[in-house]
């Protein structure tokens, strides 16, 4: 599998969208040795990425094909659709994007599956901490907290959400600091630029940086992260994309996805359930 490719596209500078991710990729494919392979491109949130990254592996043995993921947040790669990124694949931390793109007439809404539940985690390097949210982001001690974009990043929406349920939005909002995507805000806190984050519980188990530690939410605040994925119109290799989503939702892949502190849907489909 190729390596992945990381869009830190900010809101602001969407003029990057599809120019940007066409002249990195053909950069990568003069570097990369000729491959005859079908290539499959996938856009994934970085939340994500670690357990997209090992379907891929799978998934390119049983197809002899090769797979790029793109990672960023969901929102900036929607964004990217919509201005005409050659994505085969789409697949969102929450169900709202993929929904609206289907609505928009850019993405096959008959293609649209969810795949599982994500969880939102703390993360701190920050010893002996309170086991009570609020009490903790209100130390002296926590000087930064990071969360992802909240316009961009579907886990960053639900820090806030779940910040302003417990009442210190107001609090911690002059010490909030932003990353791009889940995984920039998840480095804030593993290289010490802020002592907190709320990152999901995918990237923390596939990491787990010495020294950083988690802290488990209320299943509430995780809600409405639902992953899913859908085909934007036109994409080249409809088929390839297709089979990746049946990859997905494998009952043999619930493991995978358990691993990676996802609740899958497949599990379900499994039992029967």
């Amino acid at each position: 599998m190729r390596g992945a490719v990381f869009f830190p596209l900010r809101a602001s500078n969407l003029l990057l969208g599809a120019l940007s991710m066409a002249a990195l990729l053909a950069c990568a494919a003069c570097a990369a040795p000729a491959d005859a392979r079908p290539e499959l491109l996938v856009g994934a949130a970085a939340s994500l990425r670690p357990v997209v990254t090992e379907l891929a592996e799978r998934f390119e043995g049983q197809y002899d094909a090769r797979v790029t993921i793109v990672a960023g947040a969901s929102g900036t790669l929607a964004q990217q659709v919509r201005q005409g990124a050659p994505l085969d694949l789409f697949i969102a931390a929450d169900a709202r994007f993929t929904a609206e793109l289907a609505r928009d007439g850019l993405l096959d809404a008959s293609s649209i599956a969810e795949a599982a539940t994500g969880e939102m985690v703390i993360v701190t390097t920050l010893p002996d901490t309170p086991d009570d949210p609020a009490v903790l982001l209100r130390q002296s001690s926590v000087e930064r907290v990071a969360l992802a974009n909240p316009e961009l990043a579907p886990y960053g929406a639900a820090a806030r959400r779940y910040l302003e349920s417990i009442g210190v939005w107001q609090e911690v909002a002059d010490r909030v600091v932003y990353g791009e995507n889940v995984a920039q805000a998840f480095q804030f806190v593993a290289s010490g630029n802020a002592e907190v984050g709320f990152v999901p519980l995918s990237l923390f188990l596939a990491s787990m940086p010495d020294g950083v530690r988690s802290l488990g939410l209320p299943r509430e605040s995780s809600a409405g992260l639902l992953v899913t994925a859908g085909i934007p119109l036109g994409a080249d290799e409809e088929t390839l994309a297709h089979h990746f989503i049946t990859l997905m939702r494998d009952p043999a892949e619930a493991e995978t996805w358990e691993r990676f502190g996802y609740r899958p849907v497949v599990a379900s489909v499994a039992s029967g359930g």
